[in-house]
């Protein structure tokens, strides 16, 4: 036999099984179903060939194959699908193994164990066997390139795949898909959300924002506890950027149900703040709730604390009344994206890299993201474009000022536009009268008139991926809400009026609200929604915020006499503090860090903004997105990166006569604010 060949051997399965039974059986735990066996013994045999038993590279190979196994979560019972599957995964971890490597390098990978000895190159047959060949040139046998279109995703809310999670086990499971139920009612439990969504969601959030926190080093040692002054250092340390706490400082949260029988003790909470049936406030964990005071307590500043958020509060117990006494409050504190996949096991929630299913999950491989993260190094010409939002169609001045913006566009396409709505100033509503078939009939007009001004940039239809978000004023949540913010996520803009621009654009995507891009190694959540106002609306009124806000107004008023009396007067004796912040960016922080804080896109009670609790876990930043991008004209207009999360909010689309719009280069993720006159 030439060197460098191997001729293939049939192994019959029960050859096979005392070998597999000590490396998959006694040493990982896996039952070996006869297919499973027979497909094995199949794939040694021809990788392998007659020297199988003598060689240790098929006990490497096993080894390397029940740890594969074991990382898919494929289960304990090994048959020939996943035997397939398993294989066929080796194969593409050598390729990208290969194609890291420089050139003329010898390193040890796949093909080390799935070749004879007395040769280092194999290739894959036909057939899908792998067999020896003669080597190769490892130049000539380079990988391809990785093709960008292959991970650039746009991900519609409601074809998102969805996991549970296990609160025992702090793992999330696939969950059956919505369309796997049979029978005549299977249409109707498409629409209605069920029961258990709604027991379940809040429960849910809570346990991820719990295990969040106790990965935090100041809640790793739960046998030293400084009650009183412990969140006043959490706050400080956070402000530091991360410094360690002292010894005396560490934290442990004590659920409610434990507070009964000690009375006068001091203790830290975690729960939902919200106000009960008698319209006092409370905190609620899944283990009970209780009534709280908040007179005395000085919360964290920095962020907004509305009905529904998940917050840290410490404070003493009073049996008298069940009532604790919140002495200091604070929100949970934030995580990095690669810390909390690393915690998740690099789960591919969003199926960017393949999709899960029962036998089968999806992981982020961490040596394609880095392949991925060097390609977008490489693409400094793909462009993101942001426009602001209340593009109303209906308006003759929005029609120019999207002229004189594709007129711009056309000359250097971006790669992605994102149009966020609403599309008209009115909302669609039904009506007795023949006004609500002309208003239907109006907004189809808007869109076709769209169309036809398309129709004009040749370059920008053809190269350009246009991403069309909802507002409030789009049906079909106008018909139910009158163009008031309705039921999150919201459905996509329906196909019906839409049909002359899915004719012109090559390329077009009608999103829901919100909406989720995968680019690359990057994801980008989009969002429309006036959530500046709503937090502004519904904060919770600290007395003890209320009083010194009293007392700072006093002393300006005093100082103001006191300086009209003077008339040598300094720049600097009118300016409050040298590192005084614009109240803009004060207000773009607090939006920000609120969010990537609870982790949540609508940190309300349903109350104030009412979810679809069958889709809450598409409106979870766990883990927080590479950018998070709210379109909000109530907000000012800002860019803010928060723990690695860059936050943009484009504004409104036409403000004085001027066009706002976002560039967003994801090579760099860089954005820069643009304006064009009208």
């Amino acid at each position: 036999m030439d060197k460098g060949s191997v001729l293939p051997a049939e192994i019959s399965p029960q050859l096979l099984r005392p070998l597999a039974y000590r490396v998959l059986s006694k040493k990982y735990g896996l039952h070996i179903k006869s297919d499973g066996l027979a497909q094995l013994a199949k794939f040694i045999g021809n990788a392998f060939g007659l020297d199988w038993r003598r060689s240790a590279e098929t006990m490497q190979f096993l080894e390397r194959f029940a740890v594969i196994w074991r990382e898919q979560e494929r289960g304990l019972f090994v048959d020939a699908v996943g035997v397939d599957a398993v294989t066929q995964e080796l194969r593409e971890r050598n390729k990208t193994a290969k194609q890291r490597r420089p050139a003329r390098a010898r390193e040890t990978t796949l093909d080390a164990l799935v070749r004879p000895s007395d040769t280092d190159k194999a290739a894959e047959s036909p057939g899908g066997d792998v067999t020896a060949t003669e080597p190769m040139d490892e130049d000539t046998a380079a990988e391809e390139p990785l093709d960008w279109t292959h991970y650039f995703k746009v991900i519609d809310t409601f074809s998102q795949q969805q996991f549970t999670y296990d609160v025992t086990k702090k793992r999330y499971r696939l969950a059956q898909p919505r369309d796997s139920a049979a029978g005549p009612l299977s249409a109707l439990r498409l629409r209605i959300p069920s029961l258990e969504a709604n027991l379940s969601h809040f429960p849910t959030r809570y346990h991820l924002v719990r295990d969040r926190v106790l990965r935090n080093a100041s809640f790793q040692n739960d046998d030293v506890y400084n009650p009183l002054s412990s969140m006043m250092q959490l706050q400080q340390q956070l402000d530091a950027g991360g410094a360690p706490l002292a010894s005396t400082a560490y934290m442990s949260i004590t659920q409610i149900k434990n507070l009964l029988g000690r009375d006068g003790k001091n203790f830290l909470l975690l729960g939902l703040i919200r106000k009960d049936s008698k319209g006092s406030w409370s905190l609620e964990d899944p283990s009970g709730t209780i009534e709280v005071d908040i007179s005395e307590a000085y919360p964290t500043k920095g962020t907004y604390y509305v009905p529904g958020c998940i917050v840290l509060a410490e404070g003493i117990y009073s049996s008298a009344g069940n009532r604790f006494r919140i002495s200091s409050i604070t929100h949970p504190p934030g995580e990095r994206r690669e810390a909390c996949l690393e915690a998740i096991g690099n789960l591919d929630l969003l199926g960017i890299h393949g999709l899960s299913n029962e036998s089968y999950i999806s992981r982020l491989d961490k040596e394609l993201k880095i392949r991925l993260h060097f390609l977008e190094k490489e693409l400094t010409d793909h462009r993101f474009v942001f426009l602001g939002g209340n593009i109303f169609l209906d308006d003759d001045m929005i029609e120019t000022a999207l002229a004189k913006l594709f007129d711009v566009l056309e000359r250097d396409p971006p790669t992605v536009l994102i149009l966020p709505g609403s599309f008209t100033s009115t909302p669609i509503y039904p009506s007795s009268d023949s006004k609500s078939s002309s208003s239907t009939a109006a907004y189809k007009a808007n869109f076709d008139a769209l169309a036809k001004l398309l129709s004009n940039y040749e370059r920008l239809i053809n190269e350009t991926t246009f991403v069309f978000i909802p507002g409030d004023n789009d049906p079909w949540g106008s018909m139910a809400y009158l163009g008031v913010a309705g039921t999150l996520p919201q459905h996509p803009i329906a196909g019906d009026f839409v049909t002359k621009v899915n004719r012109i654009c090559k390329h077009v995507v009608w999103g829901s609200n919100p909406t989720r891009i995968a680019y690359l190694s990057q994801e980008l959540v989009i969002m429309r929604d006036d959530m500046c106002t709503r937090f502004k609306r519904n904060s919770i009124i600290f007395p003890t915020v209320e009083q010194e806000q009293k007392q700072e107004y006093l002393q300006l008023q005093q100082e103001l006499q006191d300086d009209d009396r003077s008339v040598d007067l300094t720049i600097s004796q009118l300016i409050k503090s040298r590192d005084q912040l614009p109240a803009s960016i004060q207000e773009s922080r607090k939006i920000v860090k609120t969010i990537l804080d609870q982790q949540h896109l609508s940190p309300f009670t349903s109350q104030v903004r009412p979810i679809s609790w069958d889709y809450d876990y598409t409106l979870h930043l766990s883990p927080i997105p590479s950018t998070l991008i709210i379109c909000d004209p109530t907000a000012p207009k800002y860019d803010v990166t928060y723990n690695g999360c860059k936050s943009i909010n484009p504004g409104t689309f036409l403000h004085k006569r001027n066009v706002n719009y976002i560039e967003y280069i994801p090579s760099l993720r860089k954005s820069t604010e643009e304006e064009i006159a009208v």
